[in-house]
């Protein structure tokens, strides 16, 4: 049978893949105002802390017989405003609102910068107007924190506020038009690049969506190969040494005769995220799902140094659980040995998967099991990987399309 993806669903119940997507991308635009908000809290703090030395000591510190108190309580309000923003970012649900606090956030710091612009003035702008080299560089700043924010609606809104708050600057200190139109021009420069680089931003957050998409299809473990070393993935076939999995549920079609589609369906659904969860958590993943069948690896394409443990082990665990979701016992065959895993197909269609005679072997250990009565059969080789684990041999045993008889264990 084809390569069931009724686990797709099971793992994210309830949500599309298109909302895992965008909740993704989100999260990561998230990560980006979360860091700013941290520098900003901790910048403001620091600029309130000098306010204030600079309100009690203005004439050794600034050449001034005194500073405004609203240049300090400006400060403190800022720190206070800047703080809760910090707080709303740091919220479970925050993502939620990032849409909104992406807009709030960079009106507020506009506002705030049009405050700091005006007390600069008020203290020092008459006295010291090169001070204005200072104010061309907060709007710079101002311009280009859009480059943090996936939302392109933010990148223009904070140009726009680094060039009006210049603007208005300029009318504040009466500047030399030249001087002006210079510096307007490389506030909107910048925020032009802060433009292009939140495209940058953006498009990391659909990778790490695409990453996440692609573990609905594929395992992780083959995903994250080929994120690492994509050509590497595609190019030629590697050899792995791996234990092979492979389950079947006894007396299935007869069961199934007696369900609705849906109701099969259903069955399999909840059966197949079961095993895929106890095989993904051992390190291995899931080749695919035959029906009620199922063939897992573990060893590769990501090398396991225990894969034949690890695979006991996953096994064990199945054999413990099966019951909570199946009325069917169920028959598993472990063997060790080298596969070629690799993509197959050409064109528009490719299908990473292992190929090779441990995967013929892990499947005619998993038949044997109905005539010999155990849940679970190992072959010698599996055995020789699982020194420290007591193990019952059952006997030499024919193998379907071997010329030699293979010695089988239990547990």
């Amino acid at each position: 049978m084809t390569k069931s993806t009724t686990t797709i669903f099971s793992r994210s119940p309830g949500s599309s893949l298109q909302t895992i997507a965008l909740r993704v991308i989100a999260q990561e635009s998230l990560k980006n105002e979360t860091k700013v908000a941290y520098v900003k809290v901790v910048v403001v703090l620091i600029s309130f802390i000098l306010d204030v030395i600079v309100f009690f000591f203005p004439q050794q510190l600034i050449g001034e017989p005194s500073i405004p108190l609203t240049v300090t309580m400006v400060s403190f309000t800022a720190f206070l405003i800047s703080a809760g923003f910090l707080i709303l970012l740091r919220h479970q649900y925050s993502w939620q609102w990032l849409p909104r606090l992406q807009i709030a956030i960079p009106l507020f710091d506009g506002l705030l910068l049009a405050l700091f612009i005006t007390n600069i003035w008020r203290v020092m702008g008459e006295s010291n107007p090169q001070i204005i080299t200072n104010v061309t560089a907060l709007c710079c700043l101002m311009a280009i924190t859009g480059a943090i924010r996936i939302s392109r609606q933010a990148s223009v809104i904070t140009t726009i506020l680094g060039c009006a708050n210049f603007v208005y600057a300029i009318w504040l200190f009466q500047l030399d038009n030249a001087v002006s139109v210079f510096a307007l021009f490389t506030i909107l420069g910048t925020g032009l690049l802060g433009m292009l680089n939140s495209s940058i931003v953006r498009r990391q957050g659909k990778n790490e969506a695409g990453r996440l998409l692609m573990e609905q299809f594929l395992p992780a473990n083959v995903v994250e190969a080929a994120f690492e070393s994509p050509m590497q993935l595609l190019e030629e076939p590697r050899i792995f040494d791996v234990t092979i999995m492979v389950s079947d549920l006894r007396s299935f079609t007869k069961y199934s005769e007696k369900l609705e589609p849906g109701e099969v369906f259903e069955f399999l659904n909840e059966l197949q995220g079961l095993l895929s969860s106890i095989v993904e958590r051992h390190g291995g993943w899931v080749d695919k799902f035959m029906g009620d069948g199922m063939l897992a690896v573990f060893g590769a394409p990501k090398t396991l140094d225990n894969h034949a443990l690890q695979a006991l082990a996953a096994a064990r665990e199945i054999l413990a659980n099966v019951d909570r979701v199946s009325p069917l016992p169920v028959g598993l065959g472990l063997h060790s040995g080298p596969i070629v895993a690799g993509c197959l197909g050409t064109g528009g269609h490719l299908e990473f998967t292992v190929i090779g005679d441990t995967v013929n072997v892990a499947s005619r250990l998993e038949s044997l099991t109905k005539e010999m009565g155990c849940a679970l059969l190992i072959s010698h080789t599996t055995q020789q990987h699982l020194t420290d684990v007591p193990l019952r041999s059952l006997g030499k045993k024919p193998i379907r399309g071997r010329d030699e008889s293979l010695e089988i264990f239990g547990i």
